[in-house]
């Protein structure tokens, strides 16, 4: 029982934690979108909202939260190439 409580301690502590600005907007978009497809009687449009407010609250993005993020490499390659070129007359 009490594993349970503090799992479900950790993960609220994820849902509420992290929120940045392309997190907002995708919420505050969601909550646009499903209150506009509750005006319309539009079934496919709050569909859509509610995916959008699913990857607002659990914090996916393209392919999780770091899916488009590219690797940055820190080794520094100094040594340059030097390319010889002949005159071509």
């Amino acid at each position: 029982m009490e594993k349970s409580r503090t799992e479900n301690k950790i993960k609220m502590k994820v849902l509420i934690s992290n929120w940045h600005i392309m997190r907002i907007i995708r919420l505050i978009l969601a909550l646009a979108i499903i209150v506009q497809s509750w005006y319309m009687k539009d079934t496919t449009t709050a569909v859509l909202g509610i995916l959008l407010l699913a990857s607002a609250i659990f914090n996916m993005g393209c392919c999780g939260p770091a899916g488009c993020s590219t690797s940055f490499s820190s080794s520094k390659k100094t040594q340059e190439k030097n390319t010889g070129y002949e005159e071509v007359v």
